[in-house]
C-alpha cells in the first residue's frame, strides 16, 4: 500500500474514529503483514483520536464553570 493510502486511512481514522476502530480491527485479523501494521495503526489512532476528545470536552466544561468564560 503507498503512503498517501495510508495517510488518508490515518487521517480517516483520527477524524472519524469508528472507521478506524472498524477498520483496524478486520484488518488485524488478516495474513499479510502489512495490512495488519495499518490496522494497528488505525486502531491506535482512532483510540488517540477519543482520549484527546473526552480530555478537551472536560477541559473546555470545567472551563466554562469559571465566571471569566462564561459570557455573563
Amino acid at each position: 500500500m503507498s503512503g498517501g493510502m495510508k495517510f488518508l486511512l490515518y487521517l480517516v481514522s483520527f477524524f472519524i474514529p469508528i472507521v478506524g476502530i472498524i477498520l483496524g480491527i478486520i484488518w488485524m485479523n488478516d495474513q499479510d503483514l502489512d495490512k495488519k501494521g495499518i490496522g494497528k495503526n488505525c486502531l491506535i489512532v482512532s483510540i488517540v483520536s477519543i482520549v484527546l476528545s473526552c480530555v478537551c470536552w472536560f477541559a473546555l466544561s470545567a472551563l466554562s464553570v469559571l465566571p471569566a468564560f462564561s459570557g455573563y
